[in-house]
């Protein structure tokens, strides 16, 4: 099997190299492809089926998983793109401040799918996750906020 220089560069831009989405973009080039030469054209030929594999799989069983808050934080995190955003910037997207979404920012970096590169920023721990939510959420929902439940006090 023989890769061509230009197939192999658009295969990394489309992978950045990660290697399962390596494998899962081989798999479905492998799919598409005629002859022992894969083509610029086999990968632009499996792109729609790679994204769709790594968003109905990959993506989504990490999605599945949070609220309606943490989808919506890390939806206003891929507003704002790929790279590493501020708490307060993501909270201003929300139309919050970044102190009422401290918690939920915390429960995504517990959950694994933010991480902390500096201190204040976050980030997906995967390549693409912000593109995968812009196709999985295209609209910003931000859940009202709800109050606080206080403890009733004690009949005296």
């Amino acid at each position: 099997m023989h890769f061509e220089d230009d197939a192999l560069v658009r295969a990394f831009d489309l992978t950045e190299g990660y290697p399962y989405f390596v494998q899962e973009l081989g798999y479905q080039v492998w799919a598409v492809a005629d002859g022992d030469t894969i083509t610029l054209e086999d990968v632009e030929d499996a792109k729609d089926a790679y994204e769709a594999k790594l968003d109905s799989s990959f993506f989504r069983v990490r999605l599945d998983r949070a609220t309606q808050l943490q989808i919506a934080y890390v939806r206003a995190m891929a507003q704002l793109g790929p790279d590493s955003q501020k708490a307060a910037d993501v909270a201003a997207v929300m139309g919050r401040e970044s102190t009422q979404l401290a918690p939920t920012r915390s429960e995504l970096i517990n959950m694994g799918l933010l991480y902390t590169p500096a201190h204040g920023y976050a980030g997906f721990t995967v390549p693409h996750f912000d593109r995968f939510m812009l196709r999985a959420v295209p609209h910003l929902d931000v859940p009202p906020v709800q109050k606080r439940r206080t403890k009733p006090k004690k009949a005296e």
